[in-house]
């Protein structure tokens, strides 16, 4: 091979595989430098996602995964459960924490356990290849490193038929398209003599839509490129082989573009796709780099919607979970049952390393996230139920507080929502507190005003003709009140800063009638007696 190692600077490197024959997906994130925040974002759910993903390696600096399954094979079913050290999924780790920046100390572990492992893990083609282009990427370099791309080197077909095709060459081949992209991404940072023909096999796999195709032709097909008739479309592996590409995309824009078109147009309205994480961080990171920052962060909101995050003093969830990106709905709502096993953990391990990079572009700008509050301005009954007006990041999760009570709120893509509180009895203003995941608190009040008997003055006595003058007191400033003479009304107005209003109106008819002053509401009233004489 040709030793001379080079470092592509915004390259980034294959995801992950699993130490097995089956491929896992996983979010590539290792390149020369952290990703520079885009401008208008939220860094913050980066941060905190990046947190625990460093605090998942064990002692070793590997993560272990653990597992459980029903074994169909015996009568009953037998349940399983077991644990791994898991490579792949460490390596994935890795991808993502050098993207985010922040994590230096334990990327740096984490890269020296693996480069120790190589031969614990790179038993074959798919493995050497994820496994040499993270190394590659992290600058790392020594006899070690140079015997696992001469392996990988070995892995690509020099058949006529399947040139610059990633092989296994003992037991089965699993290999696709995923795989074929880690190789080209790590045989190109090794400046191998594979390079060139591992990348002209990779571009035969996209298909004329634009997306590249899921699994690779039979090796004794006759036409080893993108068949339309059978080719199955993966958000997934078009996504990787974006990334995978971006090192050399002076040379294949054209393809990328394609590719990129073909990403967006699969994006669903909630800015997922698929509604899953890992496919979805996939996806909104490829978009991300290639300059679409409109479809990335819908990509980031829904993410970050997903994201086990506290705020407030609504602490849903344990803190050592605080940060991880669950997969589904399904496991963001199981997570509020309780801190994580070990199980659910690996789960949103394995989906937090690859959606954290693609939060780097979560809308929001300062940490905090832009929150705003609003509710009515009006003066409302004591006791009743009031909307306040929520806005801010997609996907940001706020505590609203008032009255002693508490609700949780996660804004959707549209960054808009609304929680309802209930006010106490009496008259009072409620403070409405909002507080966002990052720390940030909006305040609002709310008036509420409850039952009284109003203090009025006024004269019982009045000459024909003359204007009465009604004194309220015990009123709130802007309250509207009315006055009623005989059941008719013949008065009304506001009261002032002191809670005060003085009303007047003419007396014309003679006789004994009863005065009714009325607040804003029916429950705040008083009456009194006037005799009208000649």
């Amino acid at each position: 091979m040709n030793t001379h190692v080079r470092r592509v600077a915004g390259l980034l490197a294959a995801p992950a595989l699993a130490a097995t024959a089956v491929v896992a997906v996983s979010a590539p994130a290792a390149q020369a430098a952290p990703i520079a925040a885009p401008a208008g974002v939220d860094r913050a759910p980066a941060a905190s996602a990046a947190a625990y993903l460093a605090a998942q390696p064990e002692a070793s600096n590997i993560i272990r995964v653990f597992y459980s399954y029903l074994d169909e094979s015996t009568t009953p079913p037998t349940p399983v459960e077991g644990d791994y050290l898991d490579y792949g999924l460490t390596i994935d780790a890795g991808y993502a924490l050098d993207a985010v920046g922040g994590q230096t100390a334990k990327l740096t572990q984490i890269t020296d356990a693996l480069q120790a492992g190589i031969g614990d893990y790179a038993f074959g083609g798919s493995s050497r290849a994820k496994l040499a282009s993270f190394l590659l990427a992290q600058g790392r370099t020594g006899a070690d490193i140079d015997a696992l791309v001469d392996a990988l080197e070995g892995n690509i077909s020099d058949d006529a038929g399947t040139l610059g095709r990633l092989v296994e060459t003992t037991g089965d081949d699993w290999n696709s398209t995923l795989t074929q992209s880690y190789a080209v991404a790590a045989l190109d940072l090794a400046a191998s003599d594979e390079a060139d023909e591992a990348l002209a096999y990779l571009l035969g796999q996209q298909c004329a839509a634009g997306f590249f195709q899921e699994y690779l032709p039979a090796k004794d097909a006759a036409d080893q490129t993108c068949d339309a008739e059978s080719a199955v479309p993966s958000v997934d592996t078009t996504a990787l082989a974006v990334l995978m590409l971006q090192g050399q995309k002076a040379g294949v824009a054209e393809e990328l573009a394609d590719a990129t078109g073909w990403l967006a147009s699969q994006q669903a309205a909630d800015g997922s796709w698929g509604g899953n994480a890992n496919r979805t961080g996939l996806a909104g990171w490829a978009l991300g780099v290639s300059g679409n920052a409109a479809a990335a962060g819908k990509a980031a909101g829904w993410l970050r919607a997903h994201q086990l995050a506290n705020a407030g003093t609504c602490a849903t969830y344990a803190a050592k979970d605080a940060g991880a990106v669950t997969l589904d709905d399904l496991g963001f709502a199981n997570a509020a049952s309780g801190p994580l096993d070990q199980i659910d953990n690996s789960v949103a391990t394995r989906a937090t390393a690859q959606a954290l990079p693609a939060l780097l572009w979560a809308p929001g700008g300062a940490a905090a996230g832009a929150t705003t509050v609003s509710a009515t301005t009006k003066l409302v009954r004591a006791g009743s139920t009031q909307a306040v007006s929520l806005r801010g990041a997609p996907g940001d999760t706020l505590c609203v507080t008032a009255a002693g009570a508490r609700t949780r709120v996660v804004l959707p893509a549209s960054g808009s929502a609304s929680a309802s509180v209930k006010l106490p009895g009496g008259t009072r203003k409620t403070a409405v507190s909002v507080v966002d995941a990052g720390g940030e608190t909006k305040t609002v009040a709310i008036t509420g005003l409850g039952a009284r008997k109003l203090p009025v003055s006024v004269a019982t006595k009045i000459r024909k003709g003359k204007r009465l003058a009604v004194r309220v007191g015990g009123l709130v400033r802007g309250e509207s009140v009315v006055v009623s003479y005989r059941g008719k009304k013949v008065a009304r107005g506001k009261a002032n800063a002191k809670g005060k209003a003085t009303l007047r109106f003419k007396a014309t008819k003679v006789g004994r009638g009863k005065l009714v002053v009325r607040g804003q509401f029916a429950n705040r009233k008083n009456t009194k007696v006037v005799t009208v004489k000649r």
